[in-house]
């Protein structure tokens, strides 16, 4: 029986032209196999970053149409190079923009979401035996206009892709084997799973892991999307994400850095409203908020200070708000439990064993079931390895994988 896969590639898997041969032949691999393909492409190593930078040269605008259009175009640069790279090598294929591959999306620069995939053109290929390329990361509004999904967006394309096409299998194809149950960069005795559930992974990208994108997790759990999280360089087995495997009570540590703490003060803090604002503007996607008395602590990625800060000041009076005062080079670490009675348990043995002895160490609420704190930058790695040999180290993370 014909199986339909989707891949996803990332911009390391494609930072060279070379790496994109060498992608290009795992995906020949896959439809030798007798299996109908569809892949989806980040741009090229840095290149949002660069066609970012160059934005910023030429204007102050931080979002809008233009912007759009012209990020957009990493994506379709890797696409075009994939098919060629494919057919290049005998493989019939075909390069589509998110546009021609029926991706609509709201009207909502920079941070749109998907609201439908007409698949009728990327089917019609398929059937004549081609791998369809699809550039990631944009869509086209019902207005024509193309609008992009946000950092992390090419993952949320392929979710989408394969839900829409009902496909047997989505595979995103990155830069490590696998998800692990903390950064091995940063603890190189982490282990790695070999299979693990949909909410653990969605709070695990949501709190910093940045293996997936949080909506490409959100979207295959909804639709119960077979998921694969795998290397491009080599043939591991990765991890499967299935409903509902047996996990250890703490799912994993993860460590986000180059935040930012926003200290805002003043006697009739609308906390409420503010919120609702903060996430209106997309400006915190980790939900890392900790009030006291009339004193409110947002932590935010740098890369969203100055749009933080302009839409702050200008709904200073609105917001109740009398100052602001910023802290930079900061560093979250999230311990993530399963559920929120493993939180609850365990969460008291911290105190216990002593973990928390540094100075400028902020409580901080995420999610039911994960302990986070904000601490200075230059402790953060630490702490992630002290929180990981007190709660994982020498557990058993492998599990049967989840066919």
């Amino acid at each position: 029986m014909v199986a339909i896969i989707v891949q996803k590639y990332g911009g390391t898997s494609l930072q060279t032209t070379e790496r994109i041969r060498q992608s290009a032949d795992r995906i020949i691999g896959e439809h030798k196999k007798g299996n109908q393909l569809v892949v989806a492409v980040s741009a090229m190593g840095d290149a949002t970053n660069h066609l970012e930078q160059l934005s910023c040269e030429v204007s102050s605008c931080t979002n809008g149409r233009e912007k759009d259009l012209l990020l957009s175009t990493g994506e379709q640069v890797s696409c075009a190079l994939m098919a060629l790279a494919l057919q290049e090598k005998g493989q019939a294929a075909i390069a589509m923009t998110g546009e021609q591959a029926g991706i609509e999306v709201e009207y909502l620069h920079g941070n749109a979401r998907i609201t439908a995939i007409d698949t009728d053109a990327i089917e019609k290929q398929m059937q004549k035996g081609k791998v369809v390329v699809v550039a990631g990361f944009q869509g086209a509004a019902a207005n024509g206009e193309i609008c992009t999904l946000g950092r992390g967006g090419s993952d949320t394309t392929a979710a989408a892709l394969a839900a829409a096409l009902k496909a047997d299998r989505c595979e995103i194809c990155t830069d490590v084997d696998g998800v692990y149950a903390a950064d091995p960069r940063v603890i190189p005795d982490a282990g790695k799973y070999s299979t693990m559930d949909y909410d653990s992974l969605l709070t695990m990208a949501e709190m910093g892991a940045g293996v997936i994108h949080p909506r490409a997790v959100a979207h295959a759990k909804e639709y119960q999307v077979p998921l694969v999280i795998r290397s491009s360089f080599c043939e591991h087995s990765g991890t499967w994400i299935s409903k509902d495997p047996s996990l250890p009570s703490v799912a994993g540590v993860t460590h986000q850095r180059s935040l930012c703490h926003l200290r805002l003060s003043g006697s009739s803090l609308k906390k409420e409203k503010l919120l609702r604002g903060m996430k209106d503007y997309g400006m915190i996607g980790t939900k890392q908020i900790h009030s006291h008395s009339d004193e409110f602590l947002l932590v935010i990625k740098e890369d969203d200070f100055n749009q933080a800060i302009s839409w702050l000041n200008q709904s200073k009076d609105q917001l109740g708000i009398q100052t602001i005062q910023p802290e930079f080079q900061q560093s979250a670490i999230h311990l993530i439990f399963v559920n929120e009675e493993e939180k609850r348990m365990q969460t008291a043995l911290l105190n216990e064993k002593k973990l928390m002895p540094l100075e400028g160490v902020h409580s901080i609420d995420t999610h039911p079931a994960v302990w986070s704190v904000s601490v200075p930058e230059e402790h953060g790695m630490d702490l992630a390895r002290r929180l990981y040999a007190a709660f994982m180290s020498g557990k058993q993370h492998k599990f049967p994988l989840a066919h």
